[in-house]
């Protein structure tokens, strides 16, 4: 630094330039996300949300209780229609065109993944996890 700073006359302006390289190795280091870099990011990801899984499932408040209580109706409201409309597909095939379009109108399908998906799937991912 001393040698440039003698060529260019101010310590300052070599520091700025030195700092200025450094930021665009930086920029450049960033520009490329790696198979590494997303293999550690979805890892910590993936910890995060087992540790908001464990809170959860530990949770005995009452609102905890009322939550799994609507998650099992909805479950069960929705497998009660699906089912339902696949036993009445045989008498009347109207009728099962109506069930599966309540259905699909009401979105009451992806209600029951969502439900599906943040309550019930933590314990099979916690099953996976223990064995």
């Amino acid at each position: 630094m001393g040698f440039l700073s003698a060529i260019l006359g101010a310590p300052k302006i070599v520091d700025t330039v030195a700092d200025t390289v450094k930021g665009g190795m930086n920029m450049l280091d960033n520009a490329f996300y790696t198979d590494q870099e997303k293999a550690a990011t979805a890892g910590r990801v993936m910890e995060t949300w087992l540790e908001i899984q464990k809170a959860t499932a530990t949770e005995n408040s009452i609102r905890s209780i009322t939550r799994r209580v609507i998650a099992w109706l909805v479950m069960g409201l929705f497998l009660l229609l699906v089912l339902s409309a696949c036993v009445i597909w045989k008498f009347d095939p109207a009728w099962a065109v109506y069930i599966r379009d309540a259905i699909i109108e009401t979105k009451l399908m992806y209600l029951a993944m969502i439900i599906g998906f943040f309550y019930f799937g933590s314990y099979g991912i916690g099953t996976l996890i223990k064995k």
